[in-house]
């Protein structure tokens, strides 16, 4: 399986087989991290999985029924 990252500020892409890329899945936070290589950026890139998780119990999907 081949990892890639794009920074949400820059959109430079980064590749796994290169030796730049930093990510880190912190499971303790319940967060995904991708720090930027790209020297004009570096910018942190997170996803927050605990409070995406919380909005979703606040606020359900509704109800899907079948029309026959």
């Amino acid at each position: 399986m081949r990892i890639a990252c794009r920074c949400g500020k820059c959109q430079n892409l980064f590749m796994q087989d290169e030796d730049d890329i930093c990510m880190e899945f912190d499971f303790a936070e319940k967060k995904i991290r991708f720090v930027c290589r790209n020297k004009k950026c570096g910018h942190i890139n997170e996803f927050d999985f605990g409070a995406w998780k919380e909005e979703q119990q606040r606020s359900p999907l509704p109800r899907i029924g079948l029309v026959r």
